[in-house]
C-alpha cells in the first residue's frame, strides 16, 4: 500500500460522487428499496476507504489528461522555499493535516474522558424503574453478555448510548413515564446489539481525520440517519400499530421538549431531532417538502406506515441508486492518475500511426528508418516490427 497525491485526490472525487449519491437516495423514498442494514454495510465500506485512502495491489491506474495534470504541478510539482529547503504545497498541506489531526483528536478525547462531569451523570438507583424495563429487554438477548449500565443526568438532552466495550446509557431526568422509558431504552439497547456504537466511534474518528473535509460531514449525517431508521425497523417489528404510534409520540414528544427549551442535542445522541424537525412536524402537509424530508418526520412515516411512504422509484432515485453501486466499487478499485506529454517530447517524437515510417535493409545487418521518404536514423534492430522493411525505396 502506498499513500499518494493521485490516491488522495482520487478518493476524495470518487467519494464526493458517493456522498451526493448517498444523499439523495436517504432523502427520498428510494431508501425503502433497500435492505437497511446492507445499505448501511455498504456505506461503511466507503468509509472504511475514506479512513485508507491508499493505493492496493489490485488498484488499477487510470490516466487522465485534462485537469489533474495541472493540480499535481501546482500541489506536488511546484516548490516553495519557507525557512530552508525547497518544499512543495502537498508537503505543507500534510503537515498541516497531521497537526489539525491532532488538535481535533485531543478535543474528541476530551469528549469522551470528560462526559461524566460535563453532563453531571449520576447512576440510577439498581431497584429503579429504568433497570427494571432494562432487564425486561436485555432478557430477550441472552447471547450477548453486555452489562448496560445507566446514567442520569440533570441536563434536557436526548438519551443516548456510549461505550463499545462497556455499554452506558444516559437519561434525562425528565423522563418518568414507564411507557417513555420502556421505548427509550429499547431503542438505546438496539444501538449497542447491532453495533452501532462502533459505526458512530468510527464516524467521529473520520471527522477528526478529515476535519478539512466538509463532504464528510454530509456523509456522517447521513450515515446516522441510516442507523436511526435501522434502529426503528427493529424497535417497531414486534409492536402492533397503536405501539407504533405510541413510539412515534415518544419521539415528536422528546423533540418538542428540546425545542421549547432550546437545548442542544447530545454529541452522541441516537434521536435525531432538532428544532428545524419540530417545526417542520407543526406546519401543514402543504408545507411540507415530500422529496426531502426532515430526519424525524421522515422516520415518523415510516414508523406509522403512511400511505405515501412508498413512492415510484423516481428518476433521480434510480440514478443515485447507480452511483452508489458505481462509486463503491470504483473507489476500491481505480486510481486517477494525472497524464501529460511534455511540449519538448511532444515536438521530438511523433506517432507512427499516421506517419508514412518504413526501413530499409541495409544488407549489413542495419536498417535505416524513414518518415515519409526523409532519412531518420539507423537502427541496428528493427525496433517496431510492424513496419514495413524494403530492399529498396518504394515506388
Amino acid at each position: 500500500m502506498s499513500f499518494t497525491f493521485s490516491a488522495l485526490l482520487s478518493m476524495i472525487i470518487i467519494n464526493a460522487v458517493f456522498v451526493i449519491a448517498l444523499n439523495q437516495v436517504v432523502k427520498t423514498s428510494v431508501i425503502n428499496y433497500f435492505n437497511i442494514d446492507l445499505f448501511l454495510l455498504s456505506s461503511l465500506v466507503i468509509l472504511l476507504r475514506f479512513l485508507l485512502p491508499f493505493e492496493f495491489p489490485f488498484t488499477v491506474s487510470v490516466p487522465v489528461k485534462w485537469g489533474l495534470s495541472y493540480l499535481y504541478d501546482l500541489f506536488v510539482m511546484l516548490e516553495i522555499n519557507i525557512l530552508g529547503p525547497p518544499i512543495n504545497i502537498f508537503t505543507i498541506f500534510m503537515i498541516a493535516w497531521y497537526i489539525g489531526i491532532l488538535i481535533c483528536g485531543s478535543r474528541l478525547f476530551l469528549q469522551f474522558a470528560t462526559i461524566r462531569q460535563r453532563y453531571r451523570l449520576r447512576e440510577a438507583a439498581p431497584d429503579s424503574d429504568a433497570y427494571a424495563i432494562l432487564h425486561k429487554i436485555t432478557s430477550c438477548h441472552q447471547k450477548s453478555k453486555a452489562v448496560f449500565r445507566i446514567y442520569i443526568t440533570p441536563r434536557n438532552i436526548t438519551s443516548f448510548i456510549y461505550g463499545i466495550f462497556h455499554p452506558v446509557i444516559v437519561l434525562p431526568d425528565s423522563v418518568h413515564s414507564k411507557e417513555a422509558l420502556f421505548y427509550i431504552l429499547s431503542h438505546e439497547t438496539a444501538h449497542y446489539y447491532n453495533h452501532h456504537t462502533l459505526y458512530k466511534f468510527l464516524c467521529s474518528l473520520l471527522e477528526v481525520i478529515y476535519f478539512w473535509n466538509p463532504l464528510v460531514k454530509i456523509f456522517v449525517k447521513e450515515i446516522n440517519r441510516i442507523i436511526e431508521i435501522s434502529v426503528d425497523s427493529k424497535v417497531i417489528a414486534p409492536l402492533e400499530p397503536l405501539g407504533r404510534l405510541d413510539y412515534s409520540k415518544s419521539l415528536t414528544s422528546m423533540a418538542r421538549t428540546l425545542a421549547e427549551k432550546k437545548t442542544t442535542l447530545a454529541f452522541t445522541a441516537t434521536y435525531s431531532s432538532t428544532k428545524t424537525d419540530v417545526s417542520r412536524l407543526n406546519k401543514s402537509s402543504k408545507t411540507q417538502s415530500s422529496k426531502k424530508p426532515s430526519s424525524l418526520s421522515q422516520r415518523i412515516q415510516m414508523i406509522i406506515g403512511s400511505p405515501d411512504k412508498i413512492k415510484t422509484l423516481a428518476p433521480n432515485g434510480l440514478v443515485s441508486s447507480l452511483l452508489l453501486i458505481g462509486a463503491l466499487m470504483i473507489s476500491l478499485v481505480f486510481v486517477f492518475e494525472p497524464y501529460r506529454i511534455s511540449y519538448k517530447y511532444t515536438v521530438e517524437t511523433f506517432d507512427s500511426d499516421s506517419r508514412n515510417l518504413f526501413y530499409i535493409d541495409n544488407q549489413d545487418g542495419t536498417y535505416d528508418l524513414y518518415l515519409d521518404n526523409n532519412y531518420c536514423m539507423t537502427e541496428s534492430k528493427i525496433s517496431d516490427p510492424d513496419l514495413p522493411v524494403y530492399d529498396s525505396f518504394p515506388n
